[in-house]
């Protein structure tokens, strides 16, 4: 009866290691979205340029003036983003210094923000209201000085957010390439 009860355990313990290497070997990181309440996600179409504010929502926690078009995700696609988003899989190539947003998406609960994310495909930059593990690679220097030179999003993580604009007619869609 012992050897049952060993065997038993040894098998829940192989269980448990696989389950854990198989997220970490997905690339899944701490992923934030995936606990983050909210009952909608809007994706926004607007003028982020360098004369505007830089973000979709401002730090008074206000929509930025200059949207074009905004679509209510279903939760599907909500679903797949959220999983890019945390994806350690989704960044690590590096960013350029424009910075001209154009696209955003705003988590709300009951009509409040609760995370938003602003991004320039131009210069490869995702901004975030909230910390995302996964961006966080090719650390260089430490402490104050430290900072991150494969934050920008993979080429996967770029196709999946050009579909969305394209499909969703919005106006950037239009100007990319393929």
């Amino acid at each position: 009866m012992a050897a049952t009860a060993i065997g038993h355990i040894m098998r829940f313990i192989t269980l448990v290691l696989t389950l854990t290497l198989s997220v970490t070997a997905s690339g899944q990181t701490n992923n934030p979205f995936l606990k983050l309440k909210f009952d909608k996600v809007t994706m926004y179409d607007f003028e982020g340029g360098k004369e505007l504010n830089l973000s979709i929502v401002d730090n008074k926690g206000k929509l930025a003036t200059s949207i074009k078009k905004s679509v209510e995700l279903d939760k599907s696609t909500i679903a797949k983003l959220n999983q890019k988003l945390g994806d350690k899989k989704s960044y690590g190539l590096p960013t350029a210094a424009c910075f001209d947003p154009h696209l955003g998406f705003v988590y709300y609960l009951n009509n409040s923000i609760v995370g938003h994310v602003t991004i320039c495909l131009s210069c490869n930059r995702l901004v975030s209201s909230i910390s995302i593990p996964a961006q966080k690679q090719g650390q260089v220097g430490k402490g104050k000085d430290a900072y991150y030179i494969g934050d920008g999003m993979s080429e996967a993580f770029q196709s999946f957010l050009k579909n969305l604009l394209k499909n969703n007619n919005f106006s950037l869609g239009a100007k990319l390439p393929g």
